[in-house]
Order: C-alpha cells, then sequence, then structure tokens
C-alpha cells in the first residue's frame, strides 16, 4: 500500500468503505487530487485537507476485511465524473 500511495498510509473509514492516502500530502509535493476530494466529499466524508496524490478506495465487511470498493460508491463516482468504471 505504501507504494501505491507513494509513503506513509493514513486510512479513513467510513460506513462499508475505507480510504488509503499518504499521510503526509500536506507537507510534500503530490499532485492535488480533485476528483478523489470531490468523491470523498460526496460520499459523505469530512476532510479536513485537500487530497493530494493517491486515493485507494475498498470496501470492508463487518470484521474489517477488505472487500472490492461497494457499488454505490462506484456509482456516485459513475455519476459525478460522468465516466464508466471498470468492475
Amino acid at each position: 500500500m505504501q507504494r501505491l500511495v507513494e509513503g506513509s498510509v493514513e486510512a479513513i473509514t467510513w460506513n462499508d468503505w475505507h480510504v488509503y492516502l499518504n499521510d503526509e500530502a500536506a507537507s510534500i509535493p503530490l499532485p492535488l487530487n480533485a476528483r478523489a476530494e470531490v468523491l470523498l466529499r460526496e460520499a459523505g466524508l469530512e476532510i479536513e485537507q485537500p487530497v493530494s496524490g493517491t486515493a485507494v478506495l475498498l470496501g470492508h465487511d463487518d470484521n474489517g476485511e477488505e472487500l472490492d470498493a461497494p457499488p454505490h460508491l462506484l456509482r456516485l463516482a459513475e455519476q459525478l465524473f460522468d465516466a464508466a468504471l471498470a468492475a
């Protein structure tokens, strides 16, 4: 996961999904990720900082086991960005 987010990992959990972000993104030069920020905010997550770098979104079950991103999150992304996402 550290390779995907290019550094230390921060996990933020919300309902039936979570997102992994670089926890040092505010202090190192990673590009802003406006799409991820819009998706996270529209999905109900209250975030204090802009989202920078890669965002990895996954689902999880009641035991915390990772799953594919939930269908409702994929549908929201498709609606927001007018693009079909691979399943």
